[in-house]
């Protein structure tokens, strides 16, 4: 019996009730949405993209945003059942959605069930109510709440979202607020550095003097304290952000760090997929009425598709695999390598990295240390410079 190569697949919807002020994503807001001609669109997608894998085994599918738990259920059963007639799905896949902790979402969790969910991740970002007003959140820490307790009754596996760092956040308030959530005893947590994205809100507030950021010092301070207090509380730190109970890492997320094989279905998707061993980029038109347009016309609306070249594969690679803690395996470096192996014209390199206490480099695994995960940046580049 032949292994298939492993699938994931991501679905994007575009849609959100409001923009948050510090939110890049491609989501957009919208008065009236044509959900019949959504799912048409979605399943037309699929079966376009079903060329780039033709067999592979799903092992994940994720549906993000904008604000997903948005859809109507109907709409997610008839995506997964069409992922169900192209390929082969794993006994044991992940089928996550993003939802926000909204009366109208929470409602809709036992139908998000029924339709084919089984994890849920929700962007709780706070559980003060003033930080949730900051950053534009739609929900109250009551809500917050009662979404996490809806979420513990209806799905064995759930993740939450926080946004710490930001400004006026003290250490302290993080520590404490952070001890409140570890009570409620979440499967999976993503906590994440408040980050000051181009063309949002959020930067021209900074720019105008509205509000200053943590500095440098500050902000390693909140870095360090947060990956203490996770690791003693039993939590596997398994990539920069995320941390999860044995079983509960996302799945889908370990697609993109480990470099394996996704497609993008919906407005502005990215995806990537193997031909003849090279790696092919795909992305999506980002508007959601061209999408629409372009997949009802053509039957997809991609608007590239390119081989990656040698150096831009081994640049994605190590960009993603070194967030891990469990690394990059080594050979999967040398394939990438367009003048014999990898390992030997970066050897010293690494070398003087592993001595600075950045990386380690033993058993066939490049892993970044503790300390490394925090210059991650700083580590990439210097391997990459000839």
């Amino acid at each position: 019996m032949t292994h298939k190569k492993p699938l994931s697949i991501y679905v994007h919807w575009p849609f959100c009730v409001s923009k948050c002020p510090y939110c890049d994503f491609n989501s957009h807001v919208r008065e009236s949405i044509d959900h019949k001609t959504w799912l048409e669109s979605y399943l037309k997608d699929l079966a376009y993209q079903k060329q780039f894998a033709p067999n592979h085994e799903i092992k994940s599918i994720f549906f993000g945003g904008g604000t997903p738990s948005l859809m109507p259920a109907h709409i997610i059963e008839g995506i997964i059942d069409q992922i169900n007639k192209i390929w082969d799905v794993s006994k044991d896949v992940e089928i996550s959605m993003e939802a926000n902790p909204n009366s109208s979402e929470i409602n809709k969790f036992l139908d998000f069930k029924l339709a084919g969910i089984n994890r849920i991740s929700l962007g709780i970002q706070s559980l003060k109510s003033d930080v949730l007003k900051f950053l534009g959140r739609a929900h109250s820490s009551q809500e917050a709440l009662h979404a996490i307790e809806s979420a513990q009754k209806v799905f064995k596996s759930y993740s939450l979202d926080f946004i710490y760092a930001h400004p006026k956040h003290t250490p302290q308030e993080w520590d404490e607020e952070l001890i409140e959530i570890l009570s409620i005893n979440p499967p999976h947590l993503s906590l994440y550095q408040l980050t000051i994205e181009p063309q949002t809100p959020f930067q021209s507030y900074e720019r105008l003097g509205k509000f200053k950021m943590p500095n440098e010092i500050v902000s390693e301070q909140f870095y360090d304290q947060t990956v203490t207090t996770m690791i003693n509380s039993g939590y596997m730190h398994y990539e920069v952000s995320n941390f999860a109970k044995p079983g509960h890492a996302c799945q889908h997320n370990m697609a993109y760090w480990q470099s394996k094989d996704y497609l993008g279905i919906g407005p502005g998707a990215h995806g990537r997929h193997t031909k003849n061993s090279r790696r092919i980029a795909t992305r999506a038109h980002r508007s959601p009425e061209k999408w629409l347009s372009l997949v009802q016309q053509q039957g997809h609306a991609l608007t590239h598709e390119e081989t990656l070249t040698d150096q831009e594969s081994l640049e994605e690679i190590l960009l993603m695999g070194l967030r891990l803690t469990e690394g990059i395996d080594l050979k999967k470096l040398d394939q990438y390598a367009s003048n014999g192996s990898w390992r030997n014209k970066t050897a010293h390199k690494r070398n003087n990295l592993a001595k600075e206490g950045l990386i380690t480099h033993e058993k066939e695994k490049l892993k970044t240390t503790p300390q490394g995960l925090k210059k991650l940046n700083a580590i990439i580049e210097y391997l990459l410079i000839d």
